[in-house]
């Protein structure tokens, strides 16, 4: 956020719809699965895509309305206008996507895919167009760009597979979606915000600067054989990242009590299990670690953003008395939802072997889906709160 004024910056509008809508989406996800536990009728595609789709998709594309300006320089005009229209999009479809699984409607599901992929499309040629023109002066520009191919790449294939059956469709889908789209921003973000944010040693120039690249041509090549070399070079690079990635944080500077840090170190030992299980072709085993994996991620940056920007808002308009960052969201509260999560992560091995031990996860999924819903709208009734009043 230097050098911005709170004028220049995004109307904290926009988060705060996009980011309370995704933690309603992930709420509402988990209370559907515990329905679905004791109808005995569990849907794991449905809960899959009901969290990529209504929580990480949403959150990532308000995430970049706030980023992109900040970090790439790409302002987009009149943001409220456009990011609007794009959210009320994403939410139609996706609701009507998800209720196609739900009730096991093709005609609405193909309905709902439809409508998806042109939201999607949307609204990466609207990013694209305020992005492209921006030069790649630092390794986070470029990774937005590659990232935004991917997810394009990861929908078009999505569609095809639902039309036409086609396995392969489903592996480029799922592949791009994953390791390209979601690992790829994520990737992007962290080569920016690990060095700001918790004053640690920057990423190797080399890496951080060629890593898109490599993702694209390993993603290609895991594609060509459902071997164990197929997939390595691909495996190898993330294990690389995400060791990188712990290193650095253990040589953070910054020594206050935040929960942020510790989120990525336990997303990181997650992606390293996805690593390792995707390169041996464990695919139900990757899939749980590598979702487990982006939500470590996405809860820790989303209670790290929300109450930055709640402050930076209400101070920026010359409150003086505006709440500290860790008075928004206190410490306490960060450490409910991660020591939750950790335990949902402990609980999972155990689901997985004994269905008996399944309810137990779920009923941890669903707390911190709780915890978190409550930080998020907590922080935005902050700010709400002020402008009541008449700030």
């Amino acid at each position: 956020m230097r050098g911005l004024s709170v004028h220049q910056a995004p109307p904290l509008q926009i988060i705060a719809l996009y980011f309370s809508t995704a933690c309603v989406f992930w709420f509402l996800s988990s209370l559907l699965e515990l329905f679905l536990f004791f109808k005995r009728e569990l849907n794991l595609p449905l809960l899959v895509y009901s969290h990529v789709v209504g929580f990480a998709l949403i959150t990532m594309f308000g995430a970049l309305f706030q980023m992109l300006p900040v970090v790439a320089s790409a302002v987009i005009s009149e943001p409220l206008k456009k990011a609007i229209p794009i959210y009320l999009a994403l939410l139609l479809s996706s609701l009507l996507f998800l209720g196609g699984f739900l009730l096991k409607n093709e005609n609405l599901l193909l309905f709902g895919a439809t409508l998806l992929m042109l939201s999607i499309i949307s609204a990466v040629f609207l990013m694209l167009y305020y992005l492209l023109p921006k030069k790649s002066f630092v390794p986070a520009v470029r990774g937005f760009k590659f990232s935004f191919l991917f997810l394009l790449v990861a929908t078009l294939s999505g569609y095809l597979f639902l039309t036409l059956k086609e396995p392969l469709f489903f592996k480029i889908h799922y592949s791009f979606m994953l390791w390209g789209w979601i690992g790829g921003l994520i990737a992007s973000v962290s080569f920016q915000v690990i060095e700001l944010f918790y004053t640690t040693p920057p990423y190797p120039k080399f890496f951080a600067w060629h890593f898109h690249i490599l993702v694209f041509f390993f993603l290609l090549f895991s594609l060509l054989g459902a071997s164990f070399p197929y997939r390595l070079p691909l495996s190898i690079l993330y294990i690389v990242y995400a060791l990188t990635t712990v290193y650095l944080l253990l040589k953070s500077k910054r020594r206050v009590l935040e929960y942020t840090p510790k989120f990525w170190l336990l997303g990181m030992g997650l992606l390293l299990l996805a690593s390792i299980f995707f390169v041996f072709g464990e695919f139900l085993a990757f899939l749980v670690s590598f979702v487990l994996f982006f939500s470590s991620i996405i809860l820790g940056m989303m209670q790290r953003i929300v109450p930055f920007l709640v402050w930076f808002h209400l101070s920026g308009f010359g409150l003086k008395d505006a709440p500290l960052i860790f008075e928004i969201i206190p410490p306490r509260r960060q450490a409910i939802t991660f020591y939750s999560f950790l335990t949902l992560c402990l609980s999972i091995p155990f689901a997985l072997i004994s269905t008996d031990f399944l309810i137990v996860s779920i009923i941890l999924h669903l707390f911190t889906a709780s915890v978190l819903l409550f930080n998020v709208l907590g922080s935005i009734g902050i700010y709400l709160k002020y402008v009541k009043q008449g700030l």
